[in-house]
């Protein structure tokens, strides 16, 4: 299992992201730090209403998944998909389906969200 933790400028428990209303229907990216050190996460609303949040790296080559801002998911919205060589990986659970980084898994970074929509981290 990965250790998102011990990431450079890797959030720290409790820390807020902002309101789940805000995610929009292909997620969202939250970055802390700059420039190559930068701690980059993707948050994901799911149909049952509730979150995923995975650590935005490909573990194929260490790119983000995305190349635009909000474009995480397929255009069905059933997977996450890299942008960079189209892997596919599963939604909830982040294990590659297809593509170049089959098998691997994408960091999951626990997150809660309060009753009024406050997306934190865990």
């Amino acid at each position: 299992m990965h250790d998102w933790q011990n990431l450079p400028n890797a959030p720290a428990p409790g820390t807020t992201l902002g309101l789940l209303a805000e995610v929009g229907d292909g997620g969202r990216e939250f970055v802390f730090g700059q420039g190559l050190a930068a701690f980059r996460l993707f948050v994901i609303a799911l149909p049952d209403g509730g979150v995923r949040a995975f650590v935005n790296r490909c573990p194929h080559y260490s790119l983000p998944l995305n190349v635009r801002p909000g474009q995480f998911l397929t255009r069905d919205g059933a997977h996450i998909m890299c942008r960079q060589h189209l892997a596919l990986f599963d939604r909830e659970s982040g294990v590659c389906r297809s593509g170049a980084a089959e098998g691997t898994t994408l960091p999951l970074v626990p997150v809660i969200v309060d009753a009024q929509g406050c997306i934190a981290i865990a």
